[in-house]
């Protein structure tokens, strides 16, 4: 009798504890998925642009730091910016003009940016690979999002 009650309170904590277990998200899921942007990036950069590991390593702090800053501008937007795409009826004249002076010195801001970062990634990169990369990061960015739409 002993031994069947042990042996149903082992089995009782065993499957709660791994009930509670099996119940964990992970803290920061954004986080988990700009590392994994982060990674695929890495890798598609150095095939297309035929990277070195040393090269690489130089320049994804400088593209990391770029897209953290581009993430930012993009998020001071987001929320006319939501309401706009939504198709939403009750924006009024004076919201609509708001957006599109905020969407014009978005790009201009974003383009600031862009020459910014990439001037700094002269150091690290020959002309023939710093000319093709705006436009390979851009051709990852739509692949990558493609993917892993919702």
């Amino acid at each position: 009798m002993k031994r069947i009650l042990y042996i149903l309170c082992s089995i009782l904590l065993l499957t709660g504890g791994l009930s509670a277990q099996a119940k964990k998200k992970p803290a920061d899921p954004g986080k988990d998925m700009r590392e994994k942007v982060r990674a695929e990036k890495r890798a598609y950069l150095m095939r297309e642009l035929s990277l070195t590991a040393g090269e690489v390593d130089a320049l994804m702090p400088v593209l990391n730091e770029l897209d953290d800053k581009r993430f930012a501008l993009w998020r001071s937007t987001e929320t006319l910016g939501r309401r706009v795409r939504q198709g939403d009826k009750t924006l009024t004249e004076a919201e609509l003009n708001t957006y599109l002076e905020q969407m014009l010195d978005f790009h201009v801001r974003e383009a600031e940016l862009e020459r910014t970062y990439y001037l700094r990634c002269r150091s690290s990169l020959p002309a023939d690979k710093l000319v093709r990369l705006p436009m390979v990061c851009k051709d990852f960015a739509r692949r990558f999002f493609e993917r892993h739409k919702r």
